[in-house]
C-alpha cells in the first residue's frame, strides 16, 4: 500500500500522506474546518476525525506488517497558528523512529 492509496476525503476531515514522512505510510488526519485545536472542534467533527485514524491504522495494518502506531496530536497556539491535526505513524519491525517534538505522542499496540 502507498500513502497515496490510503488518502481519504469525507465531510469534515481529510487523511492526507505526510509531506516529509517518517515510515512508509506515515499519514496526518486533519478536520476541513481550520481550528488551532483538536478541541475547539464540535463533538461530530471530533468523532469523524478519530473515526479517521481509526480507518487509516486498519488500512496501513491491513497492507504492511506493522507492530503498532505512534499517534500524535498537533495543535497551534496563537504564537504558532497552525492547523490542528493528529499524524498517524505506523510503527513496524525494526523500526527506529525519531519522533518530532511539539506533538503530543501516543504509542498504540495492535
Amino acid at each position: 500500500m502507498s500513502a497515496e492509496e490510503a488518502w481519504i476525503i469525507t465531510e469534515h476531515a481529510v487523511a492526507v500522506p505526510h509531506p516529509i514522512p517518517l515510515t512508509n505510510c506515515h499519514m496526518v488526519v486533519a478536520p476541513r474546518r481550520h481550528v488551532l485545536a483538536f478541541y475547539d472542534l464540535d463533538v461530530q467533527e471530533q468523532h469523524v476525525v478519530w473515526g479517521l485514524v481509526d480507518e487509516i491504522q486498519k488500512r496501513i495494518a491491513s497492507a504492511l506488517k506493522v507492530d503498532g502506531f505512534y499517534v500524535g496530536f498537533a495543535d497551534g497556539t496563537d504564537e504558532y497558528p497552525v492547523h490542528a491535526h493528529i499524524h498517524v505513524v505506523p510503527r513496524s519491525p525494526g523500526d527506529q523512529v525519531q519522533l518530532p517534538s511539539g506533538v503530543q505522542w501516543v504509542n498504540t499496540v495492535l
